[in-house]
C-alpha cells in the first residue's frame, strides 16, 4: 500500500527545492519510462499499475524497487491530466564534462532559458543532432523539472546538462580554433556563414536574448532570416525551434 510519506515525497518533486533535497526527479508515462530503463540512470523506484507490471515482467526480475498502485493512488501522484500507468523516481545524475571531448565537438550554451518546456525541447533537439553537452547558467530552468523531462522525450537521460558560470566556461575554451557562435535577431545570415564542427552555440533568453557579458565574448553573430515578407509577422522564433534550425545547418556541413 502506498504510504502518505511516499505520496508526499513524489508530489513534492514538482518543486526544485525538493528535487534537490531528495536528489530525485520523476518520469511519468510508459514511453518515457521505457527510455529511462534503457539509460544508465539509477532508478530508485517504479510505481505502476497491475496492467503495466504484467506487460513488463523483466522489471520484476530486476533489482528495481517496484510498487503496485491503483489508478486512484496514481492520480494523486501524477502531474498529468491523463493519469499514466507508470511513474519512476530517478536519482538526479551529476554530469561532468570531459574537457578534450568538449574541445573537439559542438556544445550548446543556454543563457537564461526560463521555460522548462523550451529547455526540454532543446535537449530533445540536441540529442537528435548528437550534441552531448548542454551548458546552462543558474538562471535557466531545471533540466529535471517534470515539464522539461516530459518535453525532452527521454533526451534528458542521455544529454549531459551542466550548470555552470557561462562567462568562465567560454573564457576557458574560446580560441581561434574554438569559436563562440551567438544567436541574434541581427547578424550574419546562417545560410551564408562558414560554420565549423566544433565550438559553442549560445542561445539566449526567450525575451531578452543573450546577456551583455556573454554577448561581448561572441566571435560570430548568427541570425535566421525571416522569409515571411510580412510586416505583421512573428517577432522571433521559439528558442527550441531556432535551436533545431541552427544545429541542422551546422550538421549539414558534414555532408558537403
Amino acid at each position: 500500500m502506498l504510504s502518505k510519506q511516499l505520496t508526499k515525497i513524489v508530489q513534492s518533486l514538482e518543486k526544485k527545492k525538493f528535487r534537490e533535497k531528495y536528489n530525485l526527479f520523476k518520469a511519468e508515462g510508459e514511453k518515457l519510462v521505457e527510455e529511462l530503463l534503457r539509460s544508465d540512470l539509477h532508478v530508485e523506484r517504479i510505481l505502476a499499475s497491475p496492467a503495466w507490471i504484467e506487460r513488463n515482467p523483466s522489471v520484476l526480475s530486476s533489482r528495481i524497487n517496484l510498487m503496485e498502485v491503483t489508478p486512484k493512488e496514481m492520480e494523486g501522484l501524477s502531474g498529468f491530466q491523463s493519469v499514466p500507468e507508470v511513474l519512476a523516481l530517478v536519482e538526479i545524475p551529476e554530469w561532468k564534462w570531459q574537457e578534450e571531448e568538449v574541445r573537439e565537438s559542438l556544445s550548446l550554451v543556454l543563457n537564461g532559458i526560463q521555460d522548462p518546456g523550451n529547455l526540454g525541447t532543446i535537449l530533445r533537439v540536441a540529442d537528435w543532432f548528437g550534441v552531448r553537452y548542454v551548458f546552462c547558467d543558474r538562471d535557466c530552468a531545471g533540466a529535471f523539472n517534470p515539464k522539461a523531462v516530459q518535453a525532452s522525450m527521454g533526451a534528458v537521460f542521455r544529454v549531459h546538462t551542466c550548470y555552470t558560470e557561462l562567462e568562465e566556461l567560454v573564457d576557458r575554451f574560446r580560441s581561434e580554433d574554438f569559436l563562440c557562435y551567438g544567436t541574434f535577431l541581427k547578424g550574419s545570415v546562417i545560410y551564408r556563414t562558414t560554420l565549423k564542427n566544433k565550438g559553442f552555440i549560445v542561445m539566449g533568453n526567450e525575451g531578452k536574448g543573450i546577456g551583455e557579458a556573454l554577448e561581448e565574448r561572441m566571435d560570430v553573430r548568427l541570425t535566421i532570416p525571416d522569409f515571411s515578407g510580412a510586416e505583421a509577422g512573428s517577432e522571433s522564433l521559439n528558442v527550441g525551434v531556432a535551436t533545431g534550425i541552427i544545429l541542422s545547418e551546422f550538421k549539414r556541413n558534414i555532408y558537403l
